[in-house]
Protein backbone atom coordinates (compact mmCIF):
# COMPACT_ATOMS: atom_id res chain seq x y z
CA UNK A 1 0.00 0.00 0.00
CA UNK A 2 0.90 3.55 -0.66
CA UNK A 3 1.73 6.42 2.05
CA UNK A 4 -0.51 8.42 -0.08
CA UNK A 5 -2.92 5.31 -0.33
CA UNK A 6 -3.08 5.22 3.75
CA UNK A 7 -6.50 5.02 5.92
CA UNK A 8 -5.96 8.03 8.18
CA UNK A 9 -8.03 5.60 10.73
CA UNK A 10 -5.97 2.96 10.73
CA UNK A 11 -3.19 2.75 13.36
CA UNK A 12 1.05 4.36 12.43
CA UNK A 13 3.38 1.59 12.25
CA UNK A 14 5.02 2.62 16.00
CA UNK A 15 9.04 3.05 15.42
CA UNK A 16 11.54 3.75 17.75
CA UNK A 17 15.28 4.98 16.88
CA UNK A 18 18.50 4.09 18.16
CA UNK A 19 21.36 6.05 17.63
CA UNK A 20 24.13 7.54 19.91
CA UNK A 21 24.11 11.10 17.32
CA UNK A 22 20.97 13.12 19.37
CA UNK A 23 20.81 15.69 15.49
CA UNK A 24 20.53 12.16 13.60
CA UNK A 25 18.02 10.92 15.81
CA UNK A 26 15.90 13.84 16.47
CA UNK A 27 16.10 14.36 13.30
CA UNK A 28 14.21 11.05 12.16
CA UNK A 29 12.08 11.44 14.64
CA UNK A 30 10.63 14.48 12.48
CA UNK A 31 11.01 12.52 9.41
CA UNK A 32 8.93 9.99 10.33
CA UNK A 33 6.62 12.63 11.87
CA UNK A 34 5.78 13.44 8.47
CA UNK A 35 4.78 10.46 7.00
CA UNK A 36 1.26 9.38 7.60
CA UNK A 37 1.40 5.89 8.06
CA UNK A 38 4.17 5.93 10.46
CA UNK A 39 4.65 7.11 14.10
CA UNK A 40 8.06 7.27 16.11
CA UNK A 41 7.09 6.44 19.70
CA UNK A 42 10.83 6.88 21.25
CA UNK A 43 14.04 7.24 20.97
CA UNK A 44 17.36 5.77 22.46
CA UNK A 45 21.13 6.46 22.22
CA UNK A 46 22.97 3.38 24.14
CA UNK A 47 22.06 -0.28 24.31
CA UNK A 48 20.22 0.12 28.14
CA UNK A 49 18.09 2.61 27.07
CA UNK A 50 17.18 0.98 23.68
CA UNK A 51 16.20 -2.41 25.80
CA UNK A 52 14.49 -0.45 28.19
CA UNK A 53 12.49 1.25 25.65
CA UNK A 54 11.43 -1.80 23.90
CA UNK A 55 10.58 -3.37 26.97
CA UNK A 56 8.72 -0.29 28.10
CA UNK A 57 6.54 0.98 24.56
CA UNK A 58 7.06 -2.55 22.19
CA UNK A 59 7.21 -0.42 18.83
CA UNK A 60 6.92 -2.59 16.26
CA UNK A 61 10.14 -1.54 14.32
CA UNK A 62 13.46 -0.61 15.50
CA UNK A 63 15.74 1.42 13.49
CA UNK A 64 19.14 1.21 15.18
CA UNK A 65 22.68 1.70 14.27
CA UNK A 66 25.06 -1.21 14.29
CA UNK A 67 27.94 0.06 16.48
CA UNK A 68 26.23 2.19 19.86
CA UNK A 69 29.44 3.67 21.13
CA UNK A 70 31.65 0.57 21.40
CA UNK A 71 28.60 -1.90 21.56
CA UNK A 72 28.78 -5.00 19.97
CA UNK A 73 25.50 -4.34 17.67
CA UNK A 74 25.43 -7.71 16.73
CA UNK A 75 25.09 -9.29 19.96
CA UNK A 76 22.73 -6.43 20.53
CA UNK A 77 20.43 -7.40 17.89
CA UNK A 78 20.46 -10.76 19.42
CA UNK A 79 19.22 -9.77 22.53
CA UNK A 80 16.67 -7.82 21.34
CA UNK A 81 15.19 -11.11 19.51
CA UNK A 82 14.82 -12.54 23.28
CA UNK A 83 13.55 -9.46 25.06
CA UNK A 84 11.30 -8.74 22.32
CA UNK A 85 10.62 -11.73 19.48
CA UNK A 86 8.34 -9.87 17.28
CA UNK A 87 9.66 -6.70 17.11
CA UNK A 88 11.81 -6.48 13.44
CA UNK A 89 15.46 -4.44 13.72
CA UNK A 90 16.28 -2.04 10.71
CA UNK A 91 19.99 -1.62 10.78
CA UNK A 92 20.48 1.81 9.70
CA UNK A 93 24.83 2.18 9.74
CA UNK A 94 28.17 3.59 8.15
CA UNK A 95 29.41 0.69 8.87
CA UNK A 96 30.20 -1.39 5.66
CA UNK A 97 27.70 -3.98 4.01
CA UNK A 98 30.01 -6.54 3.21
CA UNK A 99 31.67 -6.43 6.43
CA UNK A 100 28.49 -6.56 9.02
CA UNK A 101 24.93 -6.85 6.53
CA UNK A 102 25.12 -10.64 6.62
CA UNK A 103 26.23 -11.04 9.98
CA UNK A 104 23.44 -8.26 10.94
CA UNK A 105 21.27 -10.90 9.31
CA UNK A 106 22.51 -13.84 11.03
CA UNK A 107 21.75 -12.04 14.44
CA UNK A 108 18.22 -11.38 13.85
CA UNK A 109 17.97 -7.96 11.17
CA UNK A 110 15.25 -7.78 9.18
CA UNK A 111 16.79 -5.30 6.93
CA UNK A 112 20.79 -3.45 6.48
CA UNK A 113 20.30 0.07 5.66
CA UNK A 114 23.49 2.53 4.55
CA UNK A 115 23.08 5.96 6.32
CA UNK A 116 24.18 7.28 2.82
CA UNK A 117 20.63 5.93 0.94
CA UNK A 118 18.22 8.72 0.99
CA UNK A 119 16.09 8.21 4.06
CA UNK A 120 13.14 7.13 2.00
CA UNK A 121 14.76 4.02 1.41
CA UNK A 122 14.68 3.54 5.28
CA UNK A 123 10.92 4.05 5.51
CA UNK A 124 10.20 1.40 2.50
CA UNK A 125 12.60 -1.22 4.59
CA UNK A 126 10.36 -0.21 7.98
CA UNK A 127 7.14 -0.73 5.85
CA UNK A 128 8.60 -4.24 3.99
CA UNK A 129 9.65 -5.55 7.39
CA UNK A 130 6.90 -4.45 9.10
CA UNK A 131 4.62 -6.80 6.57
CA UNK A 132 7.20 -9.75 7.24
CA UNK A 133 9.85 -9.05 4.69
CA UNK A 134 13.53 -8.73 4.22
CA UNK A 135 15.60 -5.73 2.79
CA UNK A 136 18.78 -7.19 2.07
CA UNK A 137 21.53 -5.76 0.44
CA UNK A 138 22.05 -6.91 -3.63
CA UNK A 139 26.17 -7.75 -2.62
CA UNK A 140 24.55 -10.11 0.06
CA UNK A 141 21.90 -11.52 -1.22
CA UNK A 142 23.10 -14.73 -3.31
CA UNK A 143 25.18 -15.53 -0.27
CA UNK A 144 21.73 -15.46 2.07
CA UNK A 145 20.15 -17.63 0.33
CA UNK A 146 22.02 -20.28 -0.94
CA UNK A 147 22.58 -23.21 0.25
CA UNK A 148 24.67 -23.76 3.79
CA UNK A 149 26.06 -20.11 2.42
CA UNK A 150 29.73 -19.83 3.86
CA UNK A 151 30.90 -16.16 6.08
CA UNK A 152 33.47 -16.47 3.15
CA UNK A 153 33.04 -14.25 0.87
CA UNK A 154 34.98 -13.39 -2.44
CA UNK A 155 37.79 -11.02 -2.50
CA UNK A 156 40.48 -11.24 0.19
CA UNK A 157 38.12 -10.49 3.36
CA UNK A 158 40.15 -10.89 6.74
CA UNK A 159 36.83 -10.39 8.32
CA UNK A 160 35.50 -13.16 6.45
CA UNK A 161 38.25 -15.20 8.06
CA UNK A 162 36.38 -14.43 11.72
CA UNK A 163 33.79 -15.12 14.12
CA UNK A 164 31.78 -12.32 14.99
CA UNK A 165 33.30 -11.75 18.58
CA UNK A 166 36.67 -12.05 16.78
CA UNK A 167 35.64 -9.47 14.43
CA UNK A 168 34.59 -7.45 17.75
CA UNK A 169 37.87 -7.93 18.99
CA UNK A 170 40.22 -7.42 15.85
CA UNK A 171 38.00 -3.71 15.07
CA UNK A 172 38.80 -2.39 18.97
CA UNK A 173 42.40 -3.70 18.80
CA UNK A 174 42.68 -1.44 15.67
CA UNK A 175 41.17 1.31 17.54
CA UNK A 176 44.14 0.95 19.51
CA UNK A 177 42.67 -0.16 23.17
CA UNK A 178 44.37 -2.11 25.41
CA UNK A 179 43.04 -5.13 26.49
CA UNK A 180 42.21 -4.55 29.66
CA UNK A 181 39.59 -1.72 28.36
CA UNK A 182 38.77 -4.12 25.08
CA UNK A 183 37.37 -6.55 27.91
CA UNK A 184 35.42 -4.14 29.91
CA UNK A 185 33.70 -2.65 26.59
CA UNK A 186 32.68 -6.71 25.79
CA UNK A 187 31.94 -7.40 29.69
CA UNK A 188 34.24 -10.34 29.50
CA UNK A 189 38.03 -11.60 31.00
CA UNK A 190 41.19 -9.86 30.15
CA UNK A 191 41.78 -13.70 29.31
CA UNK A 192 39.35 -14.65 26.76
CA UNK A 193 40.18 -11.16 25.05
CA UNK A 194 43.55 -12.72 25.00
CA UNK A 195 42.27 -16.36 23.60
CA UNK A 196 40.41 -14.45 21.01
CA UNK A 197 43.61 -12.69 19.84
CA UNK A 198 45.89 -15.42 19.67
CA UNK A 199 43.06 -16.80 17.26
CA UNK A 200 42.80 -13.83 15.28
CA UNK A 201 47.09 -14.21 15.06
CA UNK A 202 46.67 -18.00 14.07
CA UNK A 203 43.65 -17.40 11.31
CA UNK A 204 45.72 -14.64 9.77
CA UNK A 205 49.18 -16.17 9.91
CA UNK A 206 50.52 -13.33 12.41
CA UNK A 207 53.39 -13.43 14.50
CA UNK A 208 53.76 -11.19 17.18
CA UNK A 209 51.04 -8.61 18.41
CA UNK A 210 52.29 -5.54 16.94
CA UNK A 211 51.69 -7.12 13.56
CA UNK A 212 48.13 -8.12 14.84
CA UNK A 213 48.00 -4.11 15.76
CA UNK A 214 49.17 -3.21 12.45
CA UNK A 215 46.70 -5.24 10.65
CA UNK A 216 43.92 -4.36 12.50
CA UNK A 217 44.52 -0.85 12.17
CA UNK A 218 45.30 -0.69 8.63
CA UNK A 219 41.63 -3.08 7.85
CA UNK A 220 39.79 -0.38 10.40
CA UNK A 221 40.98 2.70 7.74
CA UNK A 222 40.41 0.83 4.97
CA UNK A 223 37.15 -0.85 5.63
CA UNK A 224 35.07 1.90 8.15
CA UNK A 225 36.34 5.17 7.91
Amino acid sequence: MSVSAHDPCSPRLTIAVADECPALREGLVRLIADECDLEAIDSAATPTELKAMVLRRAPQVVVMDLMLGETDGLALIKELGVLAPDVRVVVFTLEPEDVYALRAFRAGARAFISKRDAVSSLFRAAREVAAGGLVVPAIVSSLMFADAAPVRRAGDGIDAQLTDRELQVFRLVGLPLPTRVIAERLGVSVKTVETHRENIKNKLALNTHQELLACASTWLRERCS
